[in-house]
């Protein structure tokens, strides 16, 4: 059975609202991109576009959240009773955090789709649509990584 969280329980929403902020504050970061170094006029375009962009990063990344507690909760369970690691660095324990995770995979996932889509488009298209469709394209493959991820890493099956 998967571990569903009740995301807006007073436990949780704070971890919900730290990864929205982080994957707002990420396609902020593409508004910038777009607006000054690739010169993308449309304004509606620009900020539009990108907040879909934030909910739906915000939800694979809560995809893999939750697949990767679910293989926690399964190691704990097996490896309940035998020593735990002692010499981590801090660098592993950053890396290694819930909450980093999910977002050290899903941001370079977007950043490497959206640039090589943009190129590929910006040889056919003008900068409107090769941002529409690079930021399109870059956001569902994105959500096809988390749900491969889901699916493999913890095996979890929903309905």
């Amino acid at each position: 059975m998967p571990i569903k969280f009740r995301w807006s329980s007073k436990e949780y929403i704070s971890i919900a609202f730290m990864l929205f902020g982080a994957c707002g504050l990420f396609q902020v970061f593409f508004i910038f991109v777009a607006q000054y170094f690739l010169r993308v006029g449309n304004h509606l375009v620009v900020i539009l576009i990108p907040i879909g962009a934030t909910v739906a990063l915000f939800f694979g990344v809560v995809i893999i959240f939750e697949s990767f507690a679910q293989v926690e909760r399964k190691k704990k369970l097996k490896t309940q009773f035998s020593k735990s690691r002692q010499n981590i660095s801090k660098i592993q324990k950053f890396l290694h955090f819930p909450i980093v995770r999910p977002l050290i995979i899903v941001f370079p996932v977007f950043i490497c789709c959206f640039f090589l889509t943009y190129g590929v488009c910006y040889t056919f298209l003008n900068k409107i649509m090769s941002f529409l469709i690079a930021e399109n394209l870059a956001t569902l493959i994105s959500l096809l990584i988390a749900n491969f991820i889901e699916k493999k890493y913890a095996k979890i099956q929903r309905y």
